[in-house]
């Protein structure tokens, strides 16, 4: 099967495709409107890709909170959803929670969103893809596991020089309106703290060092995770 990922916003859709093997997923493009509702020449430009990769089904990234509620975003995913589901009657439409998947690529460090600008909804849906096949594989060798379950153990960032990074969450919690992340770098053994918190059409991704805002109540939440993991925080003052 090919699969072909799907970042859905109001003025791009991003666009990706599994590799033969079905494991990896590759950025193709990013399609662009200046009106969210004319989709007609998106769905011809699909159909072109659908053609030319022999694509047997989408994996269209749907665009829940941090905690787990629909998002406004939901409503018009799930209508483009509908209308994809008309427009290629014989090709199924996947959903897929795409909670650490657009902010992973989108906002990072100071710099990193500049840097991926022209390409972000085009890896977005790289991300969204990726984490479908890896989940499916995962069932294939584990016929146990839930079928929709998403896998938000490991985070993957991008520095400035374009480096991937690759973090294990060994905790979160909600607080208010914002998700706290607490994850750990296994190579250099450095923690680190995230916020994110969602504002309109995207997830905005933060990390939070000393210097942020909401330092103090990061730490404080955090708290009895350090006692528990054994992480020892060193020249910090609350």
């Amino acid at each position: 099967m090919i699969f072909l990922g799907l970042d859905y916003g109001s003025k791009t859709i991003g666009v990706s495709v599994s590799s033969p093997s079905g494991k990896v997923a590759i950025g193709l493009t990013t399609l662009t409107r200046d009106n969210e509702a004319e989709l007609r020449p998106s769905l011809k430009a699909l159909k072109e890709i659908v053609r030319e990769y022999n694509v047997t089904c989408f994996v269209l990234g749907y665009p829940v909170h941090m905690d787990g509620n629909a998002s406004e975003r939901c409503v018009k995913t799930l209508e483009f959803k509908e209308k994809l589901n008309r427009y290629f009657k014989s090709i199924p439409v996947e959903l897929w929670d795409e909670r650490l998947s657009t902010q992973a690529v989108s906002r990072v460090f100071e710099g990193t969103r500049q840097q991926f600008k022209t390409h972000v909804d085009e890896m977005a849906a790289v991300y969204i893809l990726q984490g479908f096949l890896d989940r499916r594989c995962s069932m294939a060798n584990d016929p146990t596991q839930h079928e929709h379950e998403n896998d938000d153990s490991t985070l993957v960032l991008h520095d400035e020089a374009g480096n991937e990074i690759t973090l294990q969450v060994l905790s979160s919690r909600q607080d208010g309106d914002a998700m706290y992340l607490l994850a750990a770098d296994e190579e250099d053994e450095e923690v680190m703290h995230f916020k994110l918190t969602d504002d309109g059409d995207e997830t905005i991704f933060e990390m939070v060092d000393d210097e942020h805002e909401d330092f103090e109540r990061m730490f404080k939440l955090f708290e009895e995770d350090y006692k528990i993991l054994g992480i020892t925080i060193t020249d910090v003052e609350i």
